[in-house]
Parts: structure tokens; sequence; C-alpha cells
């Protein structure tokens, strides 16, 4: 499974032939995409109005990672780590993401380079298609 992030669904919607939405469309296809709420309540309010029940039908269909009440340690503990290390801050949402993935062993798809330096902090694993 692969939790894929808001910056990949929005390439998805707003440029339906990009490199992110065809990589998303393939793994779409093959049952392999996961969200989490913090994934959806982000990209909702960004999609028009009109085509809401169509993107709301298809993340109701997706296997969807339950985000801990305790996911606030790991949070602090990625944010604490990343700055010992001289990276960061982050946002929280993007710390939640990452504790989100990493607590259900799952790879992360997002096209936001600064999930490069979490992963360096915390092994938290990125897909990339050539790896699969």
């Amino acid at each position: 499974m692969v939790l894929v992030d808001t910056s990949v669904w929005i390439a998805f919607f707003r440029e339906g032939s990009s490199s992110a939405a065809k990589k998303l469309d393939a793994l779409l296809e093959e049952c392999e995409v996961c969200i989490c709420g913090l994934i959806e309540a982000e990209l909702m309010p960004g999609i028009h109005k009109k085509d809401r029940a169509r993107v709301r039908s298809l993340m109701t269909g997706l296997p969807c990672l339950e985000t801990a009440v305790d996911i606030w340690n790991d949070v602090t503990d990625i944010q604490d780590r990343s700055l010992a290390q001289g990276l960061g801050p982050f946002s929280i949402p993007d710390l939640v993401v990452a504790a989100v993935a990493l607590r259900n062993n799952v790879a992360l798809f997002s096209l936001d380079k600064h999930f490069l330096s979490i992963a360096r902090v915390t092994g938290l694993q990125l897909w990339e298609p050539s790896a699969e």
C-alpha cells in the first residue's frame, strides 16, 4: 500500500496527464492506494464544488489509515529529531502524514521535497515507481 499525499492528488485532479497523475492512476488500477483523514481534509476544500461528489466517492472507496489518538507523540518526536539535525521545522500536517505512514508501515508518495528530509530523520519510506 502507498499513502498518497495531497500534493499528488492535486496534480491528479488538475493535471491529469502529468507524470505524477499517471503514476497515481497506475497505483489506483493496482488497488495500492490508501489515504488518511488529514489528506482528505486538506484536499476536499480545494476541489470544485461540482466535482466534490465524484472525488468523495473515489476517496470513500480507498482504504483509510487510522490516525491514532497518541499520534501527537510521534509528531513531536519527529519534529524534535529533525530540528536537532538542523532540518525543519516542518508543518504539523506534514508531520502527521509522515507519522501515519510510519505507524502503518506504508510508503508515502508525495511531490513535496521536504519529505526527503523527514525520511532521512525517521526512515520514512518514500514511494518511487522504480522501487515497486
